[in-house]
C-alpha cells in the first residue's frame, strides 16, 4: 500500500499523517506549506527527516499541473483528501476563490486520479454542513440545504464524485464529520483559541449569543474512522462520523473555564454572529458504526484535558505566534 495525502498540512491531514507513519505504512503528502513546528505536533521529532522526500510542497490554487505529475509519479494506492479553501465565514468574502479551489481545481485534480492504474481507493473529507441546519439526525443519502459558499463547494465535489463513481466506477468514499479538535490544532479554532487567551489572561470572543449547538471529534477518533474508511469500507460508500455529546458553544466555554478554574465573566466577552452561520448539525452516524465498527473513544472532555496539557507545555511558544486565522489561496 502507498497512501497519499492531498492538504496533509489541514489539522486532520498531519493527524493522519503521523499515525500513518506510526503504523509502519508508506505515506506522502502534499501541501501549500510545510508543517507546522514540533510545539503544535510532536511526531515531526520524530519523522522530521523523512519530509524531504515525502512531502511535497505544492499549491493547488497555483499549480495543479504539478500537483497531477506529482501523483503520476508516486502512483499511491490509497490517495486521502483534505485539499481545498476551508473556513466558513471567509467564503462569503470572495465565493469565487472557494469555487474555483474546491470544485474547478479539485475537478481537475480528480480527473488525473480517474485515470490512476494503481488506485484502490479515494477517500475524501467532506463536511455536516452539507445538510445545512437541521434538527433532525441526517442520514447520509439526506437531501443537501447549504447556506454558505464553502458548503456549496462541498455539495458540488460531493455530488461530482458520485457522477464519477456512477459513470466510471471511480473507488470514491466520503466522510462527514463533526467538528474537529485535538493536539496541534490551528490556534483560531475555538478550543486551543479560548484555552490560551485563559492561560495567557486574554480577552476570549464568542460569535453571537452562543447558543448554537455543535459535536466536537477529537483526532484520536478522526484517524480511526480514516483506517476504518480506508480498510473496512467498500468503494462508492458516504460516512457519517460524529459522537454522543452535543454541547452549544457558550456551555463548552463554561466547560473549559471550569476546567481550568477560571472566571467565565472574566474571560469572555460577546461580539456579532457570522454570516450564514448554522444552529445545529445533527448526522445519524448509525451506519459507520454497524458497517464499519466505528465508534468515537475519547469523550469530550478528555480531550480538553489533552488540549490544556498540550497548551501548558508549549505556551511559551504560542503565546507568540499568531492566534487569528490568516487567509492563504
Amino acid at each position: 500500500m502507498k497512501f497519499l495525502i492531498l492538504g496533509s498540512g489541514s489539522f486532520a491531514g498531519q493527524a493522519l499523517f503521523a499515525d500513518l507513519l506510526d503504523s509502519g505504512y508508506e505515506v506522502f503528502g502534499i501541501n501549500r506549506s510545510i508543517p507546522k513546528s514540533y510545539n503544535h505536533w510532536s511526531w515531526i521529532k520524530k519523522y522530521g527527516t523523512q519530509l524531504d522526500k515525502n512531502w511535497f510542497e505544492i499549491n493547488l490554487h497555483e499549480n495543479p499541473d504539478l500537483i497531477v505529475e506529482k501523483i503520476n509519479f508516486l502512483q499511491p494506492t490509497h490517495i486521502i483528501d483534505f485539499m481545498g479553501q476551508g473556513m466558513v465565514a471567509q467564503s462569503w468574502n470572495d465565493p469565487m476563490l472557494w469555487y474555483e479551489t474546491n470544485l474547478a481545481k479539485k475537478s481537475y485534480i480528480l480527473e488525473a486520479i480517474k485515470n490512476l492504474k494503481s488506485l484502490e481507493k479515494y477517500v475524501r473529507a467532506s463536511t455536516p454542513e452539507v445538510y445545512g441546519s437541521s434538527e433532525l439526525r441526517q442520514k447520509e443519502d439526506a437531501y443537501f440545504c447549504p447556506s454558505t459558499p464553502y458548503a456549496v463547494s462541498h455539495c458540488a465535489v460531493d455530488y461530482h464524485l458520485r457522477c464519477l463513481g456512477k459513470n466510471y466506477n471511480f473507488p470514491f468514499l466520503i466522510g462527514r464529520f463533526s467538528n474537529f479538535y485535538g493536539e496541534g490544532q490551528q490556534l483560531y479554532r475555538v478550543i486551543p483559541k479560548l484555552i490560551l487567551s485563559i492561560y495567557n489572561r486574554k480577552t476570549f470572543t464568542i460569535d453571537g449569543d452562543g447558543r448554537s449547538l455543535r459535536s466536537f471529534i477529537h483526532s484520536d477518533d478522526i484517524c480511526s474512522a480514516f483506517k476504518a474508511l480506508l480498510f473496512n469500507a467498500d468503494p462508492q460508500k458516504e460516512y457519517n462520523f460524529s459522537t454522543p455529546e452535543e454541547i452549544s458553544i457558550i456551555d463548552l466555554v463554561r466547560k473549559i473555564c471550569d476546567h481550568t478554574n477560571t472566571s467565565f465573566e472574566k474571560v469572555v466577552k460577546f461580539g456579532p454572529d457570522r454570516k450564514g452561520k448554522d444552529f445545529i448539525y445533527r448526522m445519524d452516524y448509525k451506519k459507520a458504526a454497524k458497517e464499519l465498527g466505528w465508534k468515537s473513544n475519547i469523550s469530550l472532555n478528555q480531550g480538553i484535558e489533552r488540549v490544556c496539557k498540550w497548551i501548558e507545555d508549549n505556551n511559551s511558544y504560542l503565546s507568540k505566534v499568531s492566534w487569528n486565522y490568516e487567509h492563504k489561496c
